[in-house]
């Protein structure tokens, strides 16, 4: 897998960076009202920019990571609205590369997630979605956006209008579900420094895919993985599958915390062993 370089990212990372300023860009449409809402959106996105928040290296989710993410999901309905209050608390923003939706770059405000999601094309990035989300106190979320955006052929030709309508839904819960693992699992990054190639079976203890990512982005890049769900049960009785819970632990001071452990599926009956992770011999560019 090949990270190339993203104009997008150098813009952020580096004020003073002029060069890659004309590099993002909004799309040129034909619909006037969709065209204005994005170069508002992307103007936003600068007068951010020039407060220089603290982006953090560009973050790459392996297979692995999203696993958890997708397993543990549920354990983080009931404090939904809790999360958003600690990350604009911790003034938490930052750009996650996605296999499968390009470059997302994300902050938050008082009670809100703001997200900015480009594609790539050429050394050219290309703003296509922005919109921000609410959340109240009962856990649910109120999204804002361009009511017509997601009906703009050419920004999303192709695709089906209920997968286009889903998007806003996916990307928080994706984006949330993402930080709220890194908040309370004990998880493993690798940063992969500009122009090398990594092995990740040489980095990570007990990796069995052969996958190697080459770092050709311009800067450093934070690999999240995670090592959970390596056992598998074998049993012909009843077994437990394994579930995710949160745990009151306390730390040096003595202050109590929440931690989200991983409670392993276990039988009466039976053996554990250590699980193969399938080898994904696809290749990806990113």
């Amino acid at each position: 897998m090949i990270i190339r370089k993203r104009s997008i990212i150098s813009w952020l990372l580096n004020i003073d960076n002029v060069e890659d300023e004309r590099k993002v860009r909004v799309p040129m449409l034909n619909n006037k009202l969709h065209f204005g809402y994005l170069a508002n959106g992307l103007k936003i996105l600068s007068d951010v920019r020039q407060t220089q928040p603290d982006w953090g290296l560009p973050e790459l989710l392996m297979p692995s990571f999203e696993e958890v993410m997708k397993k543990s999901a549920k354990s983080f309905y009931g404090i939904d609205h809790q999360l958003f209050q600690e990350f604009y608390k911790d003034n938490v923003c930052g750009i996650l590369l996605s296999r499968d939706c390009g470059t997302i770059v994300y902050g938050f405000g008082e009670n809100t997630l703001y997200v900015w999601l480009f594609s790539e094309n050429g050394d050219l990035s290309y703003l296509y979605t922005y919109f921000y989300i609410k959340s109240t106190k009962d856990n649910t979320r109120r999204i804002y956006t361009c009511p017509t955006l997601m009906e703009d052929d050419q920004l999303f030709a192709g695709s089906k209008k209920e997968e286009q309508m889903q998007i806003y839904v996916w990307l928080a819960d994706k984006l949330m579900s993402y930080l709220a693992v890194k908040k309370y699992v004990k998880v493993e990054t690798i940063i992969v420094p500009v122009g090398t190639t990594m092995k990740l079976d040489d980095k990570i203890l007990g990796y069995k895919s052969k996958e190697k990512v080459r770092n050709e982005s311009g800067q450093e890049v934070i690999v999240m993985d995670s090592r959970w769900f390596r056992k598998i049960v074998n049993d012909n009785e009843i077994f437990v599958r394994g579930f995710f819970r949160f745990q009151n632990k306390k730390d040096k001071n003595g202050e109590w915390y929440k931690e989200l452990i991983f409670v392993d599926s276990f039988v009466r009956h039976g053996y554990h062993r250590n699980a193969l992770i399938e080898e994904d011999n696809n290749k990806a560019e990113l």
